[in-house]
């Protein structure tokens, strides 16, 4: 797995994440010294985090969003690693450790049976954030890594579904709520599923001219991969919550006919109703819907 489909996690997924736990308000998080001292300091991630790293345990992130994304993921060669390959993935905050987006991850899980309990879910919550808590306070406990999560993502990982022109819009049973599990769902059928349309110049794993395309499709493990994509597409502002239908990720890829912007790729929407443009816009307005 690689840091790109990791960051972008997954998560993806960010921006949306509220606790399902009701937990009372904690003290602000400020730096201990001595934690740096501690002779079990380093004992921290045995005790506490890597069982959560293991398959054989139950892991509250495998409730979380679509098919579930596991903490296992981030897995690297040591702790330190570990942690680096968390915070370059972006779901770990050192400089502010209790606001970091895995802990908002683990408080999403439900109950749901003997396995995943509240207790399950404080425990694995105040574990990590103990860890992240204690890379915080000690910043130079670890070296420094160029690549902390490996090799990149290539495209063939997730298969690219057909994305002609002569295809009907993608199907997608909308309940017609706001949550957070919608709003990935729907961007998962309604826009990832027409990435083809952007292949490969918009691909996380493409290396090759055009060399000042963003690339804003990250490729790897479809459900954490369209995660990624839409946490990406949201904090880059490519949907425009006031006027959907002004949003860059609609109107770069149109027609200038019928309303869009120059793109170096060419025309990607034929009109207002390519397929691909009806499902992109039917995600926008619903997203931006949803951000009142």
């Amino acid at each position: 797995m690689s840091v790109r489909l990791r960051g972008l996690v997954l998560g993806a997924l960010v921006g949306f994440g509220l606790g399902s736990c009701d937990r009372e308000e904690e003290d602000p998080w400020e730096p201990d010294p001595q934690l740096c001292t501690s002779e079990d300091a380093l004992t921290l991630y045995q005790r506490r985090i890597e069982p959560l790293l293991e398959d054989a345990n139950p892991s509250t992130c495998n409730q979380c969003h679509l098919a579930g994304i596991d903490l296992g993921l981030f897995a690297q060669a040591d702790e330190c690693q570990t942690m680096a390959c968390m915070v370059d993935a972006g779901i770990v905050d050192l400089t502010s450790p209790d606001d970091s987006v895995v802990l908002t991850w683990i408080l999403r899980a439900e109950p749901d049976s003997a396995l995943i309990t509240d207790d399950v879910i404080d425990a694995e919550h105040d574990g990590v954030r103990e860890w992240i808590r204690y890379h915080a306070s000690c910043p130079d406990a670890c070296p420094t890594y160029d690549d902390p999560c490996g090799a990149g993502p290539t495209a063939g990982e997730c298969e690219i579904p057909p994305s002609g022109h002569d295809l009907a819009p993608r199907p997608f049973d909308d309940p017609g709520d706001c949550s957070d599990h919608t709003l990935e769902l729907g961007f998962s059928e309604l826009i990832y599923s027409w990435r083809g349309r952007c292949y490969p110049c918009h691909f996380s794993s493409h290396d090759g001219d055009p060399t000042d395309a963003p690339h804003w499709l990250i490729d790897g493990d479809c459900n954490a991969a369209s995660l990624a994509t839409m946490r990406g597409v949201v904090e880059a502002g490519l949907v425009d919550a006031e006027n959907p239908t002004d949003s860059l990720l609609l109107r770069k890829p149109l027609a200038a006919a019928s309303g869009g912007l120059e793109h170096g790729g060419g025309e990607k929407f034929l009109d207002a109703n390519d397929p691909a443009y009806v499902d992109f816009r039917k995600w926008v307005e619903r997203w931006a819907a949803c951000s009142d």
